[in-house]
């Protein structure tokens, strides 16, 4: 789903006295654009618990950080044994075999280049391959990963900790209510989940889109939406009785086959895409109004640019009118 990111700003300023700064920001903007390219269709709790995560573990930076990144490099060659393969990211990737095997997922030779782990978007990447496949911990039975603690049955944020570093007392369960403040924040996007035949009906106008106010938001589920199909995938109650001429399908039709030729043709950021959407549908609604009813098509001759006289000057037609006069 894609997330609504002037609710989940605005409403997690909270766990950060009120105060963001853009590099915060930008961190978990990344995070944000990587869940809705990779894990779209995911559960809200794993991307709260990352965000919880990376909270604790980058001392509320939100940004990629170094192992004791409060010291000197000379401190950390000095002292750690497993260097130049400490800590870095936004969860502490260490160790010579995970930066290789973090490497194959980003596409960049991190055993030789081991800062690279620090970029946003390789930091967001190794954080949701590794908690989701457990890479970093394991027991007897199996990985520690994020489908491990929160599935259809499970929902322990507080054994989640183990994904990471074991249980430790009073850190895991801070962790865990980091975790419920970003799951509070976190909701779709109603640009996008708001389903085209509720923007037909006008029970939602685009004008209303983005609003801050939490009282006035629908609970929508999410609905998937494909960028390889001109057909949408989602179904609505009633949708066949706001046009009984197919009039709302072919709309919704012409609005998917119009987003699907131009973000096939053109690079667009995933949070431009609800705007897109609405701009284009908007666009449609307009010439449809526009458009005439119930007569014959004008068939008569356009005029080309060439051919068309040039309109007078209305200096020159009041000249005139006097000389008439």
């Amino acid at each position: 789903m894609f997330i609504d990111r002037q609710f989940f700003f605005t409403r997690i300023r909270r766990l950060f006295n009120n105060r963001l700064d853009q590099a915060q920001v930008d961190g978990m903007g990344t995070i944000l654009a990587q869940w809705e390219a990779r894990l779209p269709n995911g559960d809200p709790r794993w991307l709260a618990y990352m965000f919880a995560t990376t909270f604790h573990e980058t001392a509320r930076r939100m940004t990629p950080v170094r192992e004791a990144y409060w010291l000197s490099e000379d401190w950390r060659r000095r002292n750690l044994a497993y260097y130049p393969y400490y800590g870095r990211g936004y969860v502490q990737l260490t160790h010579l075999e995970n930066y290789k095997k973090a490497g194959q997922y980003v596409g960049a030779n991190l055993a030789q280049f081991p800062d690279l782990a620090l970029r946003l978007d390789y930091a967001a990447v190794i954080m949701f391959v590794g908690m989701e496949q457990g890479w970093f911990r394991r027991d007897s039975q199996g990985p520690h990963s994020l489908p491990r603690y929160f599935n259809r049955t499970v929902n322990n944020p507080l054994g989640a900790r183990a994904i990471i570093n074991g249980y430790e007392a009073g850190v895991a369960e801070a962790i865990a209510g980091y975790h419920a403040e970003f799951l509070a924040s976190i909701r779709p996007a109603r640009d996008v989940t708001l389903s085209f035949a509720a923007q037909l009906s006008g029970e939602h106008p685009p004008s209303q889109f983005g609003s801050e106010s939490e009282a006035e938001a629908p609970d929508f589920a999410a609905t998937p939406f494909s960028m390889d199909s001109a057909v949408p995938l989602y179904e609505e109650p009633g949708l066949s009785a706001i046009g009984a001429d197919g009039a709302a399908s072919m709309t919704m039709q012409s609005v998917t086959s119009i987003i699907t030729s131009y973000v096939s043709r053109n690079a667009v950021e995933p949070e431009k895409l609800p705007e897109l959407i609405v701009d284009v549908y908007n666009a449609l609604k307009l010439a449809d109004r526009a458009a005439p009813r119930d007569k014959e098509p004008d068939l008569a001759p356009v005029e080309t640019p060439q051919e068309r006289k040039p309109p007078r000057p209305a200096v020159a037609k009041a000249a005139r009118r006097k000389q008439e006069e």
